[in-house]
């Protein structure tokens, strides 16, 4: 193990960024789905304790179905895109740094 302290550190620091983010997404994951399906004008059918989200449905459908409509808001697409993002940047911090803290590095032309 050919890293320094500081690389260490900085790969633990990394490492639980990202562990922080994965456990977050898991956390919220129900939200996520939520947000992704509601950027249309949405139905939501609760079945089960699982949520089923129709999409464009009229309002007689879902009242037949006992869903609850919702209105659609094209600014949650984002949303999953900046955390995916994020997540990304994080873990690939992390990635990288703990490659450091072994010794492997890109090679220099």
């Amino acid at each position: 193990m050919s890293g320094s302290g500081h690389q260490w550190g900085k790969t633990i620091v990394w490492g639980s960024l990202s562990a922080l983010c994965y456990a977050a997404l898991y956390h919220y994951a129900d939200e996520f789905i939520r947000l992704a399906h509601t950027t249309v004008d949405a139905c939501a059918v609760v079945t089960g304790g699982k949520t089923v989200y129709l999409i464009k449905p009229n309002a007689l459908e879902c009242a037949a179905r006992g869903g609850q409509m919702i209105v659609g808001n094209l600014w949650h697409v984002w949303a999953p895109i900046a955390v995916a993002l994020a997540i990304s940047y994080v873990h690939g911090t992390f990635t990288g740094s703990f490659w450091e803290s072994l010794g492997f590095t890109a090679a220099k032309k």
